[in-house]
């Protein structure tokens, strides 16, 4: 009779051990397992072959380490690839520019563009902690800084164009990037979900598009009121929104 009931208390552990290798079993059941497996050397066989196969399938440390250290190699390698590569553009274009206009000028265009590009594309592949916020900021320095020097490139170095910058240049850019900017604080600090996020975007960009033709004189007061224009301007992102909002409200009763 005790031997019976020996081989059902081993067969029973062995069921369990899977669950207990794991951590996943209670705290009562855990007990009980250790004292058999310190009564039962079959058991503790059996125990102690499990946990060795499960190091050998883990890997150790310093494969993690190098693979890490792989990943981060290849990761500069092409940051620094795309740098030489924007610095060969920007030399061939300023090499151009001297030769055929005497002076710099389109040249700082592309030297901005390559520069902006390159410092988005650093902030996208280096930031790990609020990678969003920091490529936001990065976009709205970097867009400043660019409309700046095209307006200084074209008035003041290649004499075409009026000064548009402190007109319609700054107010657009910093309606657009409130438009930007709002959807990702939403989601970062109120933990939106994406697509509330993607709605609140869409009616952001109908007032964007009004005030953008308000600012340039495209629009007056009296047309914002207008079916007409609403329907060529602001039909399908109401549409979206309504689509976005309902695919939100269905996410989160899911969950």
């Amino acid at each position: 009779m005790e031997l019976r009931e020996k081989e059902l208390a081993c067969e029973i552990v062995r069921d369990l051990l899977p669950l207990y290798v794991d951590g996943m079993v209670s705290d009562v059941s855990k007990k009980s397992i250790d004292n058999h497996l310190e009564q039962c050397t079959e058991c503790s066989e059996i125990y102690q072959d499990m946990t060795c196969h499960l190091e050998m399938e883990t890997p150790p440390t310093e494969i993690s380490d190098v693979k890490r250290f792989l990943k981060k190699t290849k990761k500069m390698y092409f940051l620094y690839g795309l740098g030489g590569l924007s610095f060969i553009a920007v030399l061939v274009c300023l090499i151009v520019d001297l030769a055929v206009n005497k002076g710099i000028t389109w040249s700082l265009i592309v030297g901005s563009s390559c520069l902006f590009a390159d410092a988005l594309l650093y902030a996208l592949f280096t930031c790990k902690k609020n990678k969003i916020c920091t490529s936001m900021a990065v976009i709205s320095v970097g867009a400043f800084v660019l409309l700046s020097v095209i307006q200084i490139t074209r008035y003041y170095l290649l004499g075409t164009g009026t000064v548009w910058l402190f007109r319609y240049g700054l107010p657009i850019l910093l309606l657009w990037l409130l438009v930007l900017w709002l959807p990702v604080l939403g989601g970062t600090f109120l933990k939106w979900n994406i697509w509330d996020c993607t709605a609140l975007f869409l009616f952001l960009v109908i007032i964007g598009n009004y005030a953008t033709k308000l600012i340039t004189g495209d629009y007056v007061w009296e047309d914002v009121f207008h079916m007409q224009g609403f329907t060529g301007n602001a039909l399908g992102e109401v549409i979206g929104i309504m689509i976005f909002v309902m695919v939100g409200r269905v996410t989160k009763w899911k969950k």
